[in-house]
């Protein structure tokens, strides 16, 4: 039996996805779509960013699927269609006339895509590998954020560290799915926004002792997320099988309608 929070998340979803036709869907005051232009030397794996405020949302150079995914705020590998939902790149930004909350910026959102790229998709309900994120035997090591402003990220390669700022929960879902591959479950009740720091390379880095060097250590995803879970942040991962709501891309334009 699924436990009931993660009920009510997949009823939410089915209920944000299938208004009823006589509710207006929410829209955006003013947005703007159109094609990235990369500049001069982009690479083909070029950033995406996705940035919100109490009323407006902003994206750069994302994928379409990217833009879906949030817009109906499923995991990367929960979102199915054509192979260049994954390769062509977008601006896209849209502002409510008032603040608005997260969901409701997602609802306009899904308004605009369906607009804009004529996108027409439905959910599905498949039996998934999924992963629960819960909190550890003795509870979450995060430590709650006192300064304000939006989330921030910082990577460092070279030292293979990751420094995060004013991060929802959320946000760490998100990675953890991106970097399993995998849709992963909030279950942490964790409400705020939290700092982070990982160091990466304390952990794979066992074969220094050995006199390796950390690019030639091999790495086991599921192990180095494990580990980082429950050493860095007091939670860790259970492994579920359980329906989840697939968004399956049925049709989508390429070349949006621009401004």
């Amino acid at each position: 039996m699924l436990p009931a929070t993660l009920t009510l998340i997949l009823f939410a979803a089915a209920a944000a996805f299938g208004q009823s036709a006589d509710a207006p869907a929410p829209a955006f005051d003013v947005a703007s779509v159109k094609v990235s232009q990369p500049g001069p030397g982009a690479g083909p794996r070029r950033t995406e960013r996705i940035q919100l405020s109490p009323g407006s949302v902003t994206m750069r150079n994302v994928r379409l699927k990217a833009a879906i995914r949030w817009a109906w705020h499923v995991s990367e590998y929960q979102v199915t269609g054509p192979d260049w939902l994954d390769s062509e790149r977008y601006e896209i930004a849209g502002k409510a006339a008032g603040p608005a909350t997260d969901d409701q910026l997602r609802l306009m959102m899904q308004a605009l895509l369906r607009e804009r790229f004529k996108l027409a998709l439905h959910l599905q309900t498949k039996e998934l590998g999924a992963y629960l994120l819960v909190a550890g035997k003795n509870g979450p090591k995060v430590h709650e954020s006192t300064t304000e402003g939006e989330t921030s990220v910082e990577t460092n390669q070279r030292q293979m560290s990751v420094s995060i700022q004013r991060a929802p929960a959320s946000q760490l879902v998100e990675m953890l799915s991106n970097f399993l591959r995998a849709p992963v479950i909030d279950m942490t009740g964790l409400k705020g926004r939290y700092d982070l720091t990982i160091d990466v390379a304390k952990y794979v880095a066992d074969g220094a002792a050995q006199g390796k060097s950390v690019e030639s250590t091999p790495m086991d995803t599921m192990a180095l997320a494990t580990t980082l879970l429950q050493a860095e942040l007091g939670l860790k991962l259970e492994a579920k099988k359980m329906p989840l709501e697939v968004v399956v891309v049925d049709r989508a334009e390429k070349i949006p309608v621009e401004n």
